[in-house]
């Protein structure tokens, strides 16, 4: 692992690739190892790994960020302890959620902040860190879906506005624009983080519950009163998902779905 973690630091972009692929391909098969304090060790690799987690990955590009990301959060979901696994968890998102806060921070003293290219690309890494985190905690990851919801949902209301808006003016052709593609990867990576964590979780009523209301309220109507070039395929997609893993629940919220 030692030596997979100096690839990581290589200037190579396959070796980097090679690395954080291995990691995870390693930590799938034996997750469990890093979370004991092995002897000669004085804590778990998993809480060594946290305390340099941003030299860590001071070299690496964002998608192998996020291949690194998942395979940390693998780690931590073999930790049986919650309490030990609740502040792992902490510390690992603690990057991510220092970039989400200080965008909607900035957002909230002028929303047009959000419509800056590199803020959105921004935005959309940590997103799709999100995502690959939540792959692997499953529903382990319902503390940090429930601190960014609100948030993520009030982007993706701004940003469909934006794309409707742009679309509108520009015609058919306004949506192949490389900023219309860049605000419409968040949208679209917002309801892939959702359709994950909801995938993932346990299907426990009360997560079903609390985030499927909003959505309904929020994505579903956005979907039916956008033009069609202005819709994300990934709505289907994403209530596919509610309705087979929390149609028990949720019987008399189908209805509103159709």
């Amino acid at each position: 692992m030692n030596k997979l973690f100096e690839f990581m630091h290589n200037t190579h972009p396959r070796v980097q690739d090679m690395a954080c692929d291995t990691i995870l391909k390693i930590v799938r098969n034996c997750r469990r190892k890093f979370v004991i304090t092995q002897v000669g060790e004085n804590e778990p690799f998993v809480s060594e790994l946290l305390s340099g987690l941003s030299t860590t990955i001071a070299d690496l590009k964002p998608h192998q960020i996020h291949t690194f990301y998942e395979s940390v959060g693998s780690m931590i979901q073999a930790e049986s302890n919650s309490q030990k696994r609740d502040e792992y968890f902490l510390r690992l998102m603690v990057l991510p959620n220092q970039k989400l806060l200080e965008i909607i921070g900035q957002a909230g003293q002028n929303v047009d902040f959000l419509k800056d290219q590199d803020v959105i690309q921004t935005f959309l890494n940590t997103l799709q860190t999100n995502t690959r985190v939540a792959s692997s905690l499953g529903t382990y990851f319902l503390p940090q879906m429930t601190l960014i919801f609100s948030n993520m949902l009030n982007v993706y209301r701004m940003y469909s506005e934006l794309m409707s808006k742009s679309i509108a003016e520009g015609g058919p052709l306004a949506s192949r624009t490389a900023y219309v593609k860049l605000v419409r990867s968040v949208k679209r990576e917002i309801l892939k983080l959702i359709e994950t964590f909801l995938d993932k979780a346990e299907a426990q009523p009360q997560i079903g519950k609390q985030f499927v209301p909003p959505m309904m309220d929020l994505v579903l109507r956005d979907y039916v009163k956008n033009m069609p070039d202005a819709r994300e395929s990934e709505v289907l997609s994403l209530f596919a998902t509610i309705i087979n893993k929390y149609k028990a629940s949720m019987s008399e919220d189908i209805p509103h779905i159709f």
